[in-house]
């Protein structure tokens, strides 16, 4: 989906480059003058970056992000003063945190679920291929 909607973006970038020359392209005479190869070349570069960016970003590496515990070691004249702003933050801590817990849960039977398929990809293997014995 995102995909797509990148796809639709550059080549409406490519049609309005297409038409207009790049404000740095003028000749001798002044006049500006169509430069069609860096207008072809820029939604290429966009979509290149765009893709390039997709195969390097790691969103499975990082699923549960833990959040920052709020800040509670100030002066008490802080502490007075701010008192509604600090419980507030530790609210929505408290919040992030049960949905940390819940995140934490989920990979965890995840990550169980995809070990037991993989010790029954690893059974079936070893059962259909027996080891060979190295005999001379």
């Amino acid at each position: 989906m995102e995909l797509k909607r990148e796809t639709a973006k550059l080549r409406k970038a490519q049609e309005i480059l297409r038409d207009r020359p790049p404000p740095d392209a003028v000749s001798l005479s002044g006049k500006a003058r169509p430069l069609r190869r860096r207008a072809r070349l820029l939604p290429a570069i966009c979509m290149a970056v765009a893709l390039g960016s997709e195969a390097f970003a790691q969103p499975e590496a990082i699923r549960c992000l833990a959040p920052e515990v709020p800040i509670a070691d100030l002066p008490d004249a802080v502490l007075a003063k701010y008192r509604a702003e600090i419980v507030a933050e530790f609210e929505a801590y408290f919040a992030a945190l049960s949905d940390h817990v819940a995140c934490l849960d989920t990979e965890r039977s995840r990550a169980l679920s995809e070990a037991r398929v993989a010790t029954e990809a690893y059974s079936a293997f070893l059962n259909n291929h027996p080891a060979q014995k190295d005999l001379p």
